[in-house]
């Protein structure tokens, strides 16, 4: 991409970013509006008229004031001071706060609701392509983004512009020349900044993707620590995110000369403004005639000024910064759902639960060749089947597609008749328990991961669940019991305990279908044997899709289905398979399916 195609890109994606915060906030905009509108008013009472009031009163004071005129003269000065201060500076300061305040909590609220519903409505293969902590730190940027940016329009845009504008009203009559000269040294600094700004803003984005590219790096290892540390690559993880650390080290470097170098040339526009501020000092009385008022004036306006113009600086830089730290969650919040319910879409309804698996045709989205062609299975109501084939046949893809994880480029899938891409998700969803054969549970109590299939369930029935799935024993001896936190993924539990509270989830849920996915492929052959029964029990009634390497675990199904490269090359009863000889029957006799790779 050229550097103008990327700006252009940067601009459209800039609009997209303000296109979504408009629509959080404007059901909000009166408090915006208030806000807005009051800025202007504290600016003129704190920056303008009371320092012209306290002027005025000192140029009095030094022209001399009769003794018995003091009071007469000051007091009426000093109270409308007084009253100022109170009534436009204080109160109506400190509703604008409020009313800033409270605007930015409810959009910052809309705007998480926003992110959070986007990304957890994307496909698994959107969330397969990405670091989950580099998702995390997006959708945070993206939200401080706006507070910063409404910040950057209240308390420094708005503010600048109204002080510069109520200073050059009142200096202008008293002293035109100086505001004349005022107003062109702030013209050439803006526009200094404005170029700067241009040549800076590629910076401010690399040094935005090298952050992300950091985070994402850093939680990937952390999420990971246990294969990091059983591997002993401590080291080769440190050096790894040395890399993603230095490349954000030098883009922040980067970034940071250029600013400095932007900065240095604003000095000399600042000794210029200093410059004209002495020869008014020195030559305003006796050349120009000017009061003490005005030079009191001069120099206290152009100190406010000069205050602020480096501020600009900052204003460039940190607009830069919103929409470089906004960039790329508005690119997710843009993308597409690969996965979506059709227009009018209606709820799934499973009486008998007969799955049809039509000529579908299925190839993953950066895939060469596809996983399916053509394919076609039917699974009768209540039938048990299990699926078997060596690592990259289907058998996990099967599942997921019929879970709508993704979606197939041809054929049907029907449940009842029902076409599953013509139904709403949640209820296809809600219809299947399914345990995968990477079981991560919640950072949350086991009561609660196992309730999580049916959050208004009773304590009794998750003991029971918990029990058929032989998970009981095991917590019952944790610290806490049901209440246990399992730490992040359920970290704190070995595999067959994440697994076996998998299975009671299931189990809670009580789905007309039910998909185990090398669901008990982290048990031992004690855990297991145990299980078995409940499972057996579980899938009594239900249609039942089981994915196993371990051939011991589907020996007793009503149908089992064999697969490679996305075909049936054979189907049957553990036995009828065993009599044909062929490829389950080699499967079997080599007892080597528990040592196959699960994943598709």
């Amino acid at each position: 991409m050229t550097k103008s195609q990327n700006s252009k890109q940067r601009s459209s994606v800039a609009k997209r970013t303000l296109y979504y915060y408009w629509q959080s906030s404007k059901k909000y905009k009166w408090l915006a509006i208030g806000t807005i509108l009051s800025t202007p008013i504290v600016v003129l009472i704190r920056t303008t008229l009371i320092p012209l009031i306290f002027a005025n009163m000192i140029d009095a004071i030094s022209a001399g004031i009769p003794d018995d005129q003091v009071i007469s003269t000051l007091l009426p000065q000093g109270l409308l001071l007084i009253g100022l201060y109170l009534g436009g500076s204080a109160i109506l300061g400190w509703l604008r706060v409020y009313w800033c305040w409270k605007y930015e909590l409810k959009v910052l609220y809309d705007l998480g609701t926003l992110c959070f519903n986007t990304i957890s409505s994307q496909s698994m293969q959107f969330h397969s392509d990405r670091f989950s902590g580099s998702l995390v730190s997006q959708t945070n940027k993206f939200i401080g983004a706006f507070e910063r940016l409404f910040d950057l329009l209240i308390f420094d845009i708005i503010y600048i512009i109204s002080m510069f504008a109520f200073i050059m009203i009142v200096l202008a009559p008293r002293a035109p020349l100086f505001a004349l000269g005022l107003t062109i040294f702030v013209a050439i600094y803006i526009l200094c900044s404005g170029l700067s700004f241009k040549k800076i803003s590629h910076l401010s984005k690399e040094r935005a993707e090298a952050e992300n590219r950091q985070t994402g790096q850093l939680a990937d290892s952390v999420s990971n620590i246990l294969s990091v540390k059983s591997y002993g690559r401590e080291s080769h993880e440190r050096h790894r995110y040395a890399n993603f650390n230095r490349a954000s080290y030098n883009a922040g470097i980067a970034q940071m000369n250029a600013t400095m170098k932007r900065d240095l040339a604003f000095n000399f526009v600042n000794i210029g403004i200093i410059a004209i501020i002495v020869v008014f000092m020195m030559a305003g009385v006796p050349v120009f005639g000017l009061s003490v008022a005005t030079l009191i004036l001069i120099v206290n306006y152009s100190m406010s000024i000069m205050g602020e113009l480096w501020n600009i600086n900052n204003i460039f830089k940190h607009i830069n910064r919103v929409f470089g730290d906004a960039y790329e969650m508005t690119k997710i919040l843009d993308t597409k759902d690969a996965v979506v319910d059709i227009e009018n879409a209606q709820p799934l309804k499973v009486k008998k639960g007969k799955i049809d698996f039509k000529n579908i045709a299925f190839k993953h989205q950066d895939a060469r060749e596809s996983i399916f062609e053509d394919f076609s299975l039917s699974v009768k109501a209540g039938e048990r089947i299990g699926l078997v084939g060596v690592s990259g046949s289907g058998k996990t893809t099967l599942t997921k597609l019929l879970l709508r994880f993704a979606d197939v480029q041809d054929g049907e899938i029907l449940i009842d008749g029902q076409n599953i891409h013509e139904v709403q998700q949640v209820s296809l969803r809600e219809a299947i328990a399914y345990v995968p054969q990477e079981t991560t549970l919640f950072h949350r109590s086991i009561a609660e991961n196992i309730a999580y299939s049916k959050p208004d369930a009773s304590r009794e029935e998750i003991v029971r669940a918990a029990k058929l799935a032989n998970a009981d024993e095991f917590i019952k001896d944790l610290p806490d019991g049901y209440d246990t936190l399992v730490g992040e993924r359920g970290i704190k539990l070995s595999g067959g305990q994440r697994q076996r509270v998998a299975i009671a989830r299931a189990i809670l849920k009580d789905a007309p279908v039910l998909v185990l996915d090398e669901a008990t492929s982290a048990l031992d052959s004690e855990s297991e044997a145990l299980i078995q029964d409940a499972l057996i029990k579980l899938m009594k009634g239900r249609t039942s899709i089981v994915v196993a390497h371990r051939l011991s675990t589907i020996a007793s199904l009503d149908r089992i289905v064999v697969l490679e490269n996305g075909k049936i090359i054979e189907q049957g009863t553990h036995h009828e398979l065993l009599e044909k000889h062929g490829a389950y029957h080699k499967l079997w006799s080599r007892q080597s399916g528990a040592f196959l790779d699960g994943k598709d």
